[in-house]
């Protein structure tokens, strides 16, 4: 009998399976050495490892980095494995204490997008070599296209990467929320998930909320301090202001880590300084003083940090409202899917009473920005959240200022095929600190914190409308009845029709077969054929399409079924032909199987004669010790055949037996000298086989 397939499922035919992996080379792309194999693989945790780089400097056409300990993460890289390089920190700025601070434009802002400007840079590379826990130098199989820079602040802000390794899986479901580790001024702050397949999201939460940069660690003056202010920039040893909050330009030498306080250097962290409310990069201001020279306690309020929108401004001051509040940290104009930062980190207020708790003055700490998290499949599947949200800022803080919100994050997903309508993702800037929050109207006003900007999101299709990188509000004061002064973030970036060209090119590239075709049956029962047909790596499928024919050459098409949506592997499926059915003629039946984009693929041909024995074979118990009862049905009489077959396909036993019309047993006594293992139980009727897995247990 002919069979007919399209060149589309010649692999099929050929016995190779589902996971075949077909790479496609290029003369300037480094391909990772395998594709995974075709398997569920479960995480409840962040699957990544990340290591600090330790060279000083790596330039474009490079081939190995050295690298420092892993600081999170168990798996070492191994040859072949996929990393991710990516600039976390990168700017110059002006350092002047003037409007010109930051960017030069008068804003007292931003950063200077000059040949030095790195940050964001990113690209993905594979190992050539292992490289333990412990650290080492990796080789790379192709040269960087970026270079990159290490180095701690100097005449610049620090100027950080690192490098992640990125593990490869087939399918990916999700059993607990993915939290990213928390960015410590050196790595961290990133999760990247990869499937050749998909991921299922099954409900959970991927959450990079408040691990991005670091907000402004606050602490309380009293006394006199020095400047005034007019000042965008001082030290921290000044005796006044509010520091500034961590950003792509630098790590300041006070912050608000994770709601602690860390002095984190013995220097400044920014160039002239790491106080005042000249906002580096995307970092937010902190408060300057309105008097420091005098009590230090006219209060302002930090700003907030910026990614896809600016961060807010900074509250007044009290008594005075002199617009001394902290700037806002800048938005990331050269942001793209393939260049992104973490949300900034929000500016302190400035606080000479100490109010609030935490003590001391860290209540008017600023909070920190949401981090990087980039997803990647061919497709995505189930309801789930996607954030990374930048945090908000104290509320407890009484008659001092307040700190300024956190920045969202950024956050890339691209998928080759479905739609994202039941992913829920966000990226919002977080809300300014309040201060005098149960205090009535006439309590004395005092700087509240700026919001933070909205975050980035950029997506290849339409996800859910809840989706968001709407911005921090500005704080209040006075009994939550005004602003004074401060104001919100700017809404971020939302985009949701990326191309996969615009994204980071992922050096593996690997052919999915659309189905793999498990089994397929066609069995009479009383007045019609049920065709049957149980189906793995249902990728790009749309529907199927049963066919029927008469010489087995000729098909026509009696019916369709649509793909079960969302379901696992080994799918069944069935049709019942309930066409005429004239007692022993020959059915051939075949499924067509049709993608999303118009392919398709058959399966094999199976036939059956009407009005002959119907099989239905069951075996019992299963497993067995060594005797087993075969079960199955005839709609007459005549003969079958019982073959037993190991997995390598050899005949093993075989036996012919007469049939009855109606139920059939055959007690099978002679597996007793079978060695244990599993095996394949036939019944053959001379033109169609059964068969069962039968498992040997003595």
């Amino acid at each position: 009998m002919k069979q007919l397939y399209t060149a589309k499922k010649v692999r099929h035919i050929l016995s190779l399976p589902a996971w075949l992996a077909i790479f496609s080379f290029s003369s300037n792309m480094a391909i990772a050495q395998s594709c995974p194999v075709n398997a569920t693989t479960s995480i409840s945790a962040y699957p990544n490892t990340f290591y600090r780089a330790m060279q000083a400097s790596v330039t474009a056409g490079s081939t190995s980095i050295l690298l420092d300990s892993a600081i999170y993460g168990t798996t070492q890289i191994s040859s072949g494995d996929i990393l991710l390089i990516i600039q976390m920190q990168g700017s110059q700025i002006n350092a002047t204490n003037t409007s010109s601070y930051g960017d030069g434009s008068g804003s007292g802002s931003g950063y200077l997008n000059n040949g030095n400007f790195v940050a964001g840079n990113m690209e993905y590379a594979v190992a050539s070599n292992s490289v333990s826990l412990l650290g080492g130098t990796v080789n790379l199989v192709s040269a960087l296209s970026h270079s990159y820079k290490n180095a701690p602040f100097g005449t610049d802000g620090q100027y950080t990467y690192q490098v992640i390794r990125v593990p490869v899986y087939y399918n990916l479901q999700l059993t607990g929320s993915i939290i990213a580790p928390r960015w410590n001024g050196a790595v961290g702050g990133v999760i990247v998930l990869y499937a050749t397949d998909s991921i299922l999201l099954n409900s959970q939460t991927i959450d990079a909320s408040g691990l991005g940069f670091r907000g402004a660690g606050g602490r309380a003056f009293t006394g006199a301090g020095s400047g005034s202010s007019a000042d965008f920039i001082t030290s921290s040893v000044s005796n006044a202001n509010g520091g500034k909050g961590e950003g792509l330009a630098g790590t300041p030498k006070y912050l608000n880590n994770n709601n602690a306080f860390l002095d984190v250097s013995i220097s400044e962290g920014y160039p002239n300084g790491s106080y005042g409310k000249g906002a580096p990069g995307n970092a937010g201001g902190g408060g300057t003083d309105g008097n420091p020279a005098n009590n230090n306690d006219e209060n302002t309020g930090g700003a907030g940090g910026g990614n896809g929108g600016a961060g807010g401004n900074g509250g007044w001051a009290w008594s005075s409202a002199t617009p001394s509040g902290g700037r806002p940290g800048a938005l990331f104009a050269q942001a793209s899917p393939s260049r992104l930062v973490m949300g900034g980190g929000g500016g302190a207020g400035t606080t000479n009473n100490a109010t609030g708790t935490p003590a001391n003055g860290f209540a008017s700490s600023g909070a920190a920005g949401g981090g990087i998290i980039i997803l990647m499949a061919n497709a995505i599947g189930g309801t789930g959240t996607i954030k990374a949200n930048g945090t908000s800022a104290n509320t407890t803080v009484l008659n001092d200022g307040s700190g300024g919100g956190g920045a969202g994050g950024s956050i890339l997903i691209f998928v080759k095929t479905g739609t994202l309508s039941t992913v829920t993702v966000s990226a919002k800037g977080g809300t300014g600190g309040i201060n005098q929050m149960l205090a009535g109207k006439t309590s004395a006003a005092h700087g509240p914190g700026g919001g933070g900007g909205g975050g980035i999101i950029y997506s290849s299709t339409t996800l859910n409308a809840a989706s968001a990188v709407s911005a921090g509000i500005a704080g209040t004061t006075s009994g939550r009845t005004t602003n004074y002064g401060a104001t919100d973030g700017a809404t971020g970036l939302l985009s949701q029709s990326i191309l996969q060209t615009q994204t980071p090119t992922f050096p593996l590239s690997c052919v999915i077969l659309s189905v793999n075709f498990l089994d397929i049956t066609a069995a009479q029962e009383n007045s019609l054929v049920t065709v049957g047909w149980e189906v793995s790596n249902e990728v790009n499928t749309q529907q199927y399409l049963v066919e029927k024919s008469l010489d087995g050459i000729s098909f026509t098409t009696i019916g369709q079924v649509a793909r079960q949506m969302n379901a696992t592997s080994g799918i069944r499926y069935e049709y019942p032909d309930n066409s005429s059915l004239s007692s022993g003629t020959v059915w051939y039946y075949r499924i067509k199987e049709v993608d999303v984009f118009g392919q398709s693929m058959y399966s094999k041909i199976v036939s059956v004669r009407v009005g002959a024995i119907a099989g239905k074979l069951s075996v019992y118990p299963n497993p067995t010790k060594g005797a087993a009862t075969v079960s199955f049905v005839s709609s007459s009489q005549g003969a079958v055949s019982l073959r037993l077959f190991d997995l390598k396909g050899s005949i093993l036993w075989q036996q012919q037996y007469q049939t009855n019309t109606g139920q059939n047993t055959i007690l099978l006594d002679n597996f007793r000298m079978i060695p244990d293992g599993m095996y394949i139980l036939q019944w053959f009727d001379g033109l169609k086989p059964e068969q069962v897995k039968l498992v040997i247990n003595h």
